[in-house]
């Protein structure tokens, strides 16, 4: 395939963060297959600065997160910009069915994604989920995305998540540490306590609270708690229960790309199943992730050192945002096994380090 097939190259990308992170293998296969093509990613805003400074884009669309944006005037008006940039082919990667509408009221030449939630029509190339009869059988987002590149015989680079820090961030980072005095030698600890997806991911703050104070106590380490913007109450419960003093990141939030750059100077993350968790995995550093209602066969990629704590239990995965049975598929997994995988990560990586 010539570059010459496809002069202007428009990505939509997933809007989820942690989704974002497991389409970077797919965005750096369409950077390199097509070089010389000039390639947008639209993004939504919130996303933006997880992967900007990755070099594989000329140009990014921030979709805002706001009324203007919104609903089928949002998307017309969108449809109607993306049709003055005249670009020739779309690569949808999220499964929405206003994702194609935008692309193909913008009267992009070629359209690929997969058909689902009944769009296939708005695709020049649809692909198929994998399915086992009429039931899609989940794999890995990464796969998952690099199966749409396929389909334009891209040759695959990699299937493993990367990011990249902002100096800017990484200062930031570096600040911060230095106000808490974690300029020290000790391990630094991250723990991430809340899910952006809703409560039926969230661990109990009382067992964080417990994993803390004995992460603490056993190997003297630095610990930090960085709650998203919905989640500082989360994060001043863990506190509250602890006999330690953490340190928590709460006033102000920690926007993501110090996040990011916070994680990436970190040697342990521990965190429920949200986006900041493939952070850890982008950047290499050992992981422990509380998994409840969500299916891991999605995440199941790039867990050399990840360890998953999962519960395998009759009503999971039911991916509902509120439990509304016992919440078991959390509260059954407890502080004893949060710490056992975290030593022996420590034990693996980070004390032979």
């Amino acid at each position: 395939m010539s570059d010459r097939d496809f002069q202007r190259i428009l990505i939509r990308c997933p809007n989820w963060v942690g989704d974002l992170v497991m389409a970077t293998p797919a965005l750096k296969t369409i950077r390199t297959s097509f070089p010389r093509s000039h390639i947008a990613w639209l993004v939504k805003s919130y996303g933006k600065k997880v992967i900007e400074n990755l070099p594989y884009h000329d140009e990014i669309l921030e979709y805002e997160d706001r009324e203007r944006d919104r609903g089928v005037g949002g998307l017309f008006s969108w449809a109607m910009r993306l049709r003055r940039k005249r670009f020739d082919l779309a690569i949808v990667l999220p499964n929405s069915f206003s994702s194609a509408l935008m692309v193909f009221l913008a009267g992009i030449t070629r359209r690929v994604g997969y058909s689902r939630e009944g769009r296939g029509f708005m695709l020049t190339d649809s692909l198929q989920p994998p399915r086992n009869g009429s039931q899609i059988v989940p794999i890995p987002m990464v796969e998952y995305y690099l199966r749409i590149t396929d389909t334009l015989k891209c040759p695959r680079i990699t299937e493993t998540p990367e990011l990249s820090v902002s100096s800017i961030a990484r200062r930031e980072a570096k600040t911060i540490f230095e106000q808490f005095g974690l300029g020290n030698n000790a391990m630094t600890v991250v723990m991430i306590p809340g899910a952006a997806y809703g409560s039926s991911k969230c661990w109990k703050p009382e067992y964080f609270a417990e994993v803390a104070d004995r992460l603490i106590e056993q190997y003297g380490c630095n610990l930090l708690i960085i709650p998203g913007p919905e989640e500082v109450e989360i994060a001043r419960d863990i506190q509250g229960e602890m006999k330690n003093s953490p340190v928590v990141l709460a006033n102000p939030v920690v926007p993501l790309d110090i996040l990011m750059a916070i994680i990436e100077s970190s040697s342990l993350v521990i965190t429920n199943d949200t986006g900041p968790r493939h952070f850890a995995v982008a950047f290499d550093r050992p992981l422990v992730v509380i998994m409840g209602p969500t299916d891991p066969r999605y995440t199941n990629l790039n867990l050399q050192k990840t360890i998953v704590l999962r519960e395998d239990l009759d009503c999971s995965p039911c991916h509902l945002k509120v439990c509304p049975r016992d919440h078991r598929c959390m509260t059954a997994i407890e502080p004893d096994d949060v710490i056992q995988a975290s030593s022996k990560l420590i034990d693996q990586f980070i004390k032979s380090s």
